[in-house]
């Protein structure tokens, strides 16, 4: 079964052990700092935050990714953009099922240019994160799509070429899973020493660069009041017409004291993969249900609703393991 950290298999079980470690932050938030804002980045990002909004109190609640700020940054570097241009994007979906609908610099769109060269390979393509491997999507596909996806939807939309590569991956001994845990054993080594003052090599195996930026940032929008433009994760609260009120969703929104709105131009999802987004989102809503009840059968549930499972017999073996 194809999956890691967030999709698939993998995702599932990371949000059932997920969730109620930051169900138990919650309390002792409420407890010793009810106004205080919880920026969390904890993966899966998107389920932890449709948890915490279906099954708590808590509204001050704000999910982020690096997956957003390294598209903006490929965005930047495609275009050859200045520090004083200006630019604004139209970013959509679910946490690591994200697409980019347009691409304003100054107020202008340049998101045909930014589409054609991606599509045809003169605009260098945006590299993948640590654990994905750099497959370009075909041109013809992301010309009829007139969406740029994120990395992480080669798993849906390259599913049998992302198997084949994990496959090879775990052959080796090389599986995410086991890298990771090959690099935070040294990593928590490393920070046992308190002399430790500079960034170790290690990490940046680990992936999720610009974790630290996006949050800051995120933090610093609230506390200054900055109304500024930021790629997170929160209910929409209707604002999004054509998919249900009361879902959490990642998009550009603009960022003040009172926290995240969502951007005024992004009120509808492209028709062409909401399907998709309603197929995940409806995963995602099951597994928050089965980290809250403990029920085996609401964790099958929620493992035969993902797209990248596809037996109801493999679900449960994988389940009973």
């Amino acid at each position: 079964m194809l999956g890691q950290e967030t999709n698939g298999a993998g995702g599932l079980f990371k949000g059932l052990r997920t969730i109620p470690v930051i169900f138990d932050i919650i309390r002792d938030v409420e407890e010793l700092c009810p106004d205080a804002w919880l920026i969390n980045f904890t993966n899966p990002a998107c389920m932890v935050t449709e948890a915490v909004r279906r099954h708590t109190n808590f509204r001050r609640f704000i999910g982020v990714c690096n997956i957003p700020v390294g598209m903006q940054m490929f965005v930047r570097d495609a275009l050859q953009l200045t520090e004083r241009d200006h630019l604004s994007i139209d970013l959509f979906g679910l946490n690591h099922l994200v697409f980019i609908g347009d691409v304003l610099v100054n107020g202008e769109s340049r998101f045909d240019e930014l589409l054609e060269g991606v599509a045809d390979g003169s605009l260098t393509r945006a590299s993948s994160v640590k654990n994905i491997f750099d497959l370009p999507f075909d041109p013809g596909f992301i010309r009829g799509l007139r969406l740029l996806p994120c990395s992480y939807l080669r798993y849906y939309f390259k599913e049998k070429e992302m198997l084949g590569i994990e496959m090879g991956e775990f052959y080796k001994g090389g599986a995410r899973a086991q890298v990771v845990q090959q690099v935070e054993k040294k990593l928590f080594e490393l920070y046992q020493n308190p002399a430790l003052c500079e960034k170790p090599k290690e990490l940046e195996l680990r992936g999720g660069a610009y974790y630290s930026d996006a949050a800051c940032e995120v933090i610093s929008a609230i506390h200054n009041d900055k109304q500024s433009e930021h790629y997170v994760i929160v209910p929409h609260q209707g604002h999004v017409t054509n998919i249900p009120a009361d879902w959490t969703v990642e998009m550009s929104c603009l960022i003040g004291r009172d926290g995240a709105i969502p951007h005024p131009r992004l009120t509808r999802f492209d028709d062409k993969v909401n399907g998709l987004v309603h197929l995940i989102k409806s995963f995602e809503i099951a597994a928050t249900r089965a980290a809250i009840s403990g029920n085996f059968d609401d964790l099958l549930l929620a493992m035969n609703l993902n797209p990248l499972i596809h037996s109801d017999n493999d679900a449960r073996i994988v389940a009973l393991a």
